[in-house]
């Protein structure tokens, strides 16, 4: 009885191993882990999520996880890399019931056939700057954690209710202040908020650069800067991780418009912070 006792004990507070390819997703299951599991993230904030090299130490915290979760497109090497992982243990985003994905191109630039556009994007990746999208996939973490270790279930889902509230707030918010604007006109760099500007109901003006990495051709800038001009744009916007300063400076040469810096994958914040962060930033840069 004693031997039950301590070996229920044991798996009880043994932490369930779940690793990530990128931060927002680990900071999602954070919030539904806290204490019963050891989360990591393999892509650096602060490097494209679309040209990393994997690392021996990456593959090993991957190979070694109960879990691992990805979105399923836009990742380097996705596909050889679960090739050796067993199904159970995969937490493919792109499959979780109800997710939303956005298959299409806005722009001429980007009316590309998906199969033409990265040999591993079958889908825009940035899912994660739809926080419905983030609520789903914490449901789908509550329901695979509970099968893992039902132990821990009041646990879980107590967790999951505290941060659906959490979304349902910063959703409320994020709406209330969008709606306050005068022009929802939004310009980026690169072609990363599809998902967020869709959720929040702006309209994504137009982009500078024309696919990952690709560089702007003189006529495409120009395009840019007289639309900027010609609506009066205030702001453009530009990820940490995704941009160009020679064409952000000749932007800000030929037009009165700031160049504000965002940051979507939350360095240093948990996805709740990042995404209240990012309404701040984009509805401050909107005002006039």
């Amino acid at each position: 009885l004693i031997a039950f006792l301590l070996l229920l004990f044991s798996l009880s507070f043994a932490k369930i191993k779940i690793t990530t390819t990128i931060k927002p997703l680990a900071d999602i299951v954070k919030e539904i882990c806290i204490d019963n599991c050891e989360v990591n993230y393999v892509i650096p904030v602060n490097m494209s999520i679309h040209s990393y090299e994997y690392k021996y130490s990456d593959l090993k915290k991957i190979y070694s996880s109960d879990f691992f979760v990805f979105i399923g497109s836009g990742e380097p090497q996705i596909k050889k890399i679960i090739s050796n992982i067993k199904e159970e243990k995969l937490i493919p985003v792109y499959k979780i019931k109800g997710i939303n994905l956005i298959k299409s191109y806005e722009f001429e630039e980007h009316h590309i056939d998906k199969h033409q556009h990265d040999e591993d994007e079958t889908f825009h990746p940035a899912v994660w700057l739809d926080p419905e999208n983030a609520k789903i996939i914490a449901s789908f973490i509550t329901f695979k954690l509970i099968e893992k270790d039902n132990f821990n279930k009041s646990i879980y889902l107590e967790n999951y209710r505290i941060f659906k509230e959490k979304i349902d707030s910063l959703l409320s918010y994020g709406k209330e202040k969008f709606s306050k604007l005068n022009s929802k006109d939004f310009i980026s760099y690169h072609y990363l908020y599809p998902y967020f500007t869709k959720r929040f109901s702006l309209n994504y003006l137009a982009v500078i650069e024309l696919g990952h990495g690709k560089k702007p051709t003189i006529k495409h800038l120009n395009r840019i800067i007289h639309l900027i001009n010609e609506k009066d744009i205030s702001s453009v916007f530009a990820s940490k991780q995704f941009y160009n300063e020679k064409y952000l400076r000749i932007i800000k040469e030929n037009t009165k418009a700031k160049v504000i810096k965002l940051d979507p994958f939350g360095e240093n914040k948990s996805y709740i912070q990042m995404m209240r962060t990012l309404i701040d930033k984009i509805y401050k840069g909107l005002s006039r």
